[in-house]
């Protein structure tokens, strides 16, 4: 249902009273964490940071993503460590950078037909929380490799890396070329889209009616059956990324067209999930982390999101690449109504999970991340617009170049990435008629090298419209030179993963055609 409300965002979540999940009042000083807590991931795909009403959308419908940040944390600084699919959720399940995990090369992703995907020799959250008896389990997009000899062999799957239960699953991506609606064209391509079960493929090219849907089943199933022990759980959203696609129920019910359907498709699944956790009486022991791969993709217009007042977009080490939404969620531990105004990362997520299940990963790498528990445990509920920024630094990727450093509220820029005067010339009527990027390549002629770097005050500037001047931020600058020089003396680049592609291993259920659908209507949960 849509809902109707006549104050502003802000007022909706700062006056909330009764709480939707069943939050019954402000947490009292002195917060108890309940041993091996169970951690529920739940990631949009190419969501902007300006997409939901909670963020600032003006027509977007408030729903139950927001009704969550009311009931959890906001944060505002929530920076992903890639602009592109593969990399960042290489970095989110391993705590490092895409660069020492060797997500880089080539296209930037993973391709349909590729040999390369996630090291074997890197940790997961799953991996390392099943050291500490976890019930681990995925649903939804991987996008981290599916073959590397064979073109059935699945030896980059998730099974691979830790997750005992994967339901269904895109092993891939959901395509511009999956379109069923013949708004960009006549048929879907099967060669870009295939839908899996664990690691069987089942339908090719795959539909979108269900797909939420079944994602969803898969994960209800996976917690009742985990009910009793710690679980962690992955929720990899086809939503947001193009093709546009939502269930015929939620079809026309946005204000906001084909984009705003499909998120309010999302909104609705992401609710279920919490009312899940509430009906089984585990969401006092469950943490529950919303947040998006990166920033949207703007080329494709009204298909593509909003990064709000953010310049640029995915692809992009602008911050409209890199900054995205991020709510958590725990009653009882985490206070309602938070709004963080930290600097913080999508590889915190697995400090914290490791901090949160008592187990030491491995040694002898470089973790990127930090553990977000002493930010979950603020207790106070009101924001402030006068929090001081985190001297913390973080570091902007393009495949295996450093473009900006950001630290506190500065962001150096020492290369930057040239933008389209507008987003609109393939987009008659707001609607793409091509997939497309404006620029890609990391080292094409469109790249700027700035010497001295190109600075921005994030704080007061977060659209980076105004470069400061050198000459009175030469303190500044010299701090950032010197993180960046300590970083790079110490980084060892992992071998490159994504160059690699052969004809040879693309995926096909029926070959030579690669169509079929072997879907069962349900699924045999009992081993979820």
């Amino acid at each position: 249902m849509t809902h109707k409300i006549g104050v502003t965002w802000v007022t909706l979540l700062l006056s909330l009273n009764l709480l939707h999940h069943g939050i019954k009042g402000k947490l009292k000083s002195g917060i108890t964490i309940p041993d091996k807590p169970n951690i529920v991931l739940m990631v949009a795909d190419d969501m902007g940071w300006g997409d939901l009403c909670s963020y600032g959308h003006p027509t977007q419908e408030c729903g139950e993503i927001d009704k969550m940040a009311a009931e959890g944390m906001r944060f505002l600084q929530w920076y992903s460590a890639d602009s592109l699919c593969s990399p960042s959720r290489a970095a989110l399940l391993t705590g490092r950078l895409p660069i020492r995990v060797g997500v880089w090369g080539g296209e930037r992703v993973f391709l349909n037909d590729g040999s390369g995907g996630l090291p074997k020799n890197e940790t997961t959250i799953a991996e390392a929380l099943k050291d500490a008896g976890y019930a681990t389990g995925l649903v939804g997009k991987w996008h981290l490799g599916i073959n590397e000899f064979l073109p059935d062999d699945g030896s980059h799957l998730p099974h691979h890396h830790g997750f005992d239960f994967v339901g269904t699953n895109l092993p891939f991506t959901n395509h511009w070329a999956c379109d069923e609606s013949k708004v960009h064209m006549a048929h879907p391509n099967p060669i870009k889209c295939f839908l899996y079960w664990n690691s069987t493929l089942v339908q090719q090219p795959f539909r979108h009616d269900n797909l939420t849907a079944s994602f969803l089943q898969d994960s209800v199933a996976f917690m009742h059956n985990h009910k009793d022990r710690p679980f962690f759980f992955y929720f990899s959203f086809a939503h947001m990324h193009t093709d546009m696609f939502s269930a015929p129920r939620f079809r026309q019910t946005s204000r906001r067209g084909r984009y705003g359907d499909g998120l309010r498709e999302m909104d609705w699944a992401v609710g279920e999930v919490l009312t899940t956790l509430v009906s089984l009486q585990i969401q006092h022991r469950t943490l529950v982390i919303f947040l998006s791969d990166h920033g949207g993709h703007l080329e494709i217009c009204t298909e593509g999101g909003s990064n709000g007042i953010l310049k640029g977009g995915k692809a992009s080490t602008w911050d409209g690449g890199l900054r995205v939404p991020g709510i958590a969620w725990w009653p009882g531990v985490v206070a309602p109504g938070q709004v963080s105004h930290d600097l913080v990362s999508s590889m915190d997520v697995f400090q914290t999970a490791v901090e949160l299940a008592g187990v030491t990963p491995p040694t002898g790498r470089i973790y990127d991340g930090k553990s977000l528990v002493p930010i979950l445990l603020k207790t106070s509920a009101a924001p402030t617009s006068k929090s001081t920024p985190s001297p913390r630094t973080l570091f902007h990727y393009c495949s295996n170049r450093l473009m900006a450093v950001r630290q506190g509220g500065y962001k150096a820029h020492f290369y930057s990435m040239e933008l389209p005067s507008n987003y609109t010339e393939h987009c008659p009527g707001g609607v793409p008629n091509v997939e497309y990027y404006s620029f890609y390549d990391c080292y094409g002629s469109h790249i700027t090298h700035h010497d001295p770097p190109l600075l921005f005050n994030i704080d007061r500037d977060p659209g980076e419209l105004y470069p400061l001047s050198v000459e009175h931020h030469r303190e500044i600058i010299t701090h950032i030179l010197a993180a960046k020089a300590q970083h790079e003396a110490n980084l060892v680049p992992g071998k490159a993963q994504c160059r690699e592609t052969s004809t040879t291993l693309q995926p096909c259920c029926n070959p030579p055609f690669c169509y079929c659908n072997y879907k069962p209507a349900t699924h045999d949960h009992r081993y979820g």
